[in-house]
């Protein structure tokens, strides 16, 4: 599978002008040919930046999400971001996976509370593991790095974490170390992209990579100033499950959702 990570900057509050301006990223996709990609990764909240606001709240089905399809069709590739989507009362951080034929989503499980998320956003019940061309992707919302029980592989039920991400520069040397660690604890690959650029409350750098069941750095097949794309290999995952299966070994647990 080619992943494409693409680290964009984002126009603080502007939804219009950041999906204008990912029209022109998603282009460059078009005449790609053997490398384009089945799955575009987007970072977290990326038609708004991390803006603690519902003045920009969609529902389910709203503009964004006809973007998305429109452009998955279009590609016949995946698209995954978050979005702050209305639901009833609830407000969510939401990861939409959208497929050119299927939609899926995933409620973003732990709210920045140092960021003041948890005044605004309902934190998700339950993980979301999806299963798309061979894969099945475990998705993840920034914050979610940070707490290792939630991403526990138990009876290697994923194969691919997806973490999206608006995380500041002033605490981004951890990033690495934690999306290593997962890969490697968990037998899967890793894949993080962070948004770049600026917003008025802090810098981003827009770290994007992926690691394997190792912790070793895939080498991008396309680097582009916005995006990098990197192709994954299930039967080398499954290979190296098999020659070393410490994940038999695992404590068993439960999580109260």
């Amino acid at each position: 599978m080619k992943i494409a990570l693409v680290n964009c900057d984002i126009e603080w509050e502007s939804p219009a002008i950041n999906l204008a301006n990912f029209d022109k990223i998603l282009s460059n996709f078009i005449n790609e040919g053997v490398n384009k990609p089945d799955l575009i990764v987007f970072p977290e909240l990326f038609t708004t930046g991390f803006s603690v606001s519902d003045r920009y709240a969609e529902s389910l089905n709203g503009d964004t999400h006809k973007w998305m399809k429109g452009w998955s069709i279009r590609l016949d590739s995946a698209i995954m971001a978050s979005i702050p989507v209305q639901e009833g009362d609830n407000l969510y951080n939401r990861a939409l996976f959208v497929t050119p034929e299927d939609d899926f989503h995933y409620d973003k499980r732990h709210l920045f509370s140092l960021g003041g998320e948890q005044s605004l956003f309902k934190k998700g019940r339950t993980p979301v593991i999806i299963n798309f061309r061979g894969f099945n992707i475990f998705l993840q919302i920034c914050y979610d790095l940070r707490f290792p029980v939630w991403s526990r592989n138990a009876g290697l039920l994923y194969d691919l974490t997806i973490n999206i991400a608006n995380w500041p520069a002033s605490r981004d040397s951890v990033i690495e170390s934690m999306c290593r660690s997962r890969a490697i604890e968990n037998l899967s690959y890793f894949a993080f992209v962070n948004r770049k650029g600026f917003d008025p409350q802090n810098d981003y750098t827009g770290q994007k990579f992926i690691v394997d069941f190792k912790g070793n750095y895939l080498t991008p097949l396309i680097e582009h100033p916005d995006y990098e794309t990197f192709e994954i290999d299930k039967a080398k995952l499954v290979s190296f499950r098999d020659k070393f299966p410490v994940w038999r070994d695992a404590d068993t647990y439960s999580i109260e959702y």
